[in-house]
């Protein structure tokens, strides 16, 4: 018993800090989820307005500082005073949680798995703090753990695995397979580039010439296919969306060029086949017949659709083979199509993360049971009873 509370302190702290670090991972990436796909609730709630407090910096970067800190805190912690903080720090943290496990169920309208991880363990350690601050309250002696090296160093330890590990993994993930629809497109021995746009989406825009580099520079190991995901806010996005859908193929690339840099006030359904009639060469009467035809409306529809169905929430949305590139990111495109010209690489499946993690943060509590309570380095130390979370 006398371990107990400090034990269900000190294991979700790691257990928080490894599921912020697996977090942190995937707000840093770009793209090509580590350990979220991109239909996933984690996906949902990463691009919404609470990933990031007060819209600047991203809670898990946030969550990591103070869960390493609470847990170092708990490290140090000897009078009743210390555990007083502790907890204090710990009940805040876990009020913050279930305000966020409150949004993801009724603002976000779903629920990211390594959010839930954080915010249960938080919950569960803020309890335990105050577990442990009523017990030091009335004899600090009662929280004493061991306090030879060996104990310290396995949760020093573990606490830096916790940290250090899921960034290991997050740079060799498992690629998820693509969807069927994407796959579909796919050609053998090219890379195939799958990009939702908006003509009128500045974004986008500023993404076409990317794009078209990137083309221009593989030449015939590359693929390029255009979807389209015109927003509801750009008023002339659909019908430049239709005049696409319309072009051939030999020449839609000159009518992207043209439909990215029209003034938005151009991007009309009556004036956009004049436009294409004279900057690429189209027959505006065929065009304009072929823009409200219902098979072209129904191919737009389609490509909307599989938006919502890839989980797409903001634009430009990408695949560059098996990896997806989330909104304007050349140097993310340029790494993506690197990595695909370079062939298979090492994977590191997620549960080998949590087998690895599970025997440091093991470790360390049979470490602290298997040493005597009380139990000191040094001849001094062996006169003091220096109590400790």
């Amino acid at each position: 018993m006398r371990t107990l509370p400090v034990l269900l302190l000190r294991l979700p702290l790691l257990v928080a800090i490894a599921a912020s670090a697996a977090l942190v991972v995937e707000y840093t990436n770009a793209g090509d989820p580590a350990f979220c796909g991109v239909t996933s609730g984690c996906f949902a709630v990463r691009m919404s307005p609470w990933s990031r407090l007060f819209g600047l910096a991203p809670l898990p970067s946030l969550g990591l500082a103070a869960y390493a800190l609470l847990f170092g805190l708990t490290l140090v912690a000897r009078r009743k005073s210390q555990h007083v903080l502790v907890a204090s720090l710990a009940v805040l943290g876990g009020l913050f949680a279930a305000l966020l496990l409150w949004v993801q169920q009724n603002v976000v309208g779903a629920f990211c798995a390594w959010c839930v991880a954080v915010d249960l363990s938080a919950i569960v350690a803020a309890v335990a703090s105050v577990w442990v601050a009523l017990r030091a309250w009335k004899d600090e002696g009662s929280v004493l753990l061991p306090q030879r090296k060996a104990v310290t160093g396995a949760w020093v330890t573990a606490a830096m695995l916790a940290v250090l590990v899921p960034f290991v993994w997050g740079r060799h993930p498992v690629e998820p397979p693509l969807p069927a629809v994407i796959q579909a497109e796919s050609e053998p021995g090219k890379v195939t580039i799958v990009g939702f746009t908006d003509f009128e989406c500045p974004f986008c825009r500023r993404m076409h010439p990317v794009l078209h580099g990137v083309a221009e520079q593989y030449g015939d190991r590359v693929k390029l296919v255009r979807k389209m995901m015109p927003l509801s806010g750009h008023p002339g996005a659909e019908p430049a969306a239709l005049a696409y859908l319309c072009t051939p193929s030999p020449k839609r690339e000159i009518v992207a060029d043209q439909l990215y840099a029209a003034d938005p006030e151009q991007l009309t359904r009556e004036n956009i086949p004049k436009l294409l009639a004279e900057k690429a060469g189209l027959d505006a009467d065929v065009l304009a017949t072929c823009m409200k035809a219902p098979q072209t409306i129904a191919d737009l529809e389609r490509d909307k659709k599989l938006f919502e169905d890839l989980g797409g929430r903001g634009l430009p949305f990408t695949f560059v083979g098996k990896r997806v590139v989330l909104g304007f990111n050349p140097d993310r495109v340029e790494m993506a199509m690197t990595q695909e010209l370079g062939g298979p690489r090492l994977s590191l499946p997620v549960w080998s993360m949590f087998l690895v993690l599970g025997v440091a943060f093991a470790f360390a509590v049979l470490v602290t049971l298997m040493t005597p309570s009380g139990d000191q380095d040094g001849d001094a130390s062996k006169n003091e009873r220096s109590p400790s979370a």
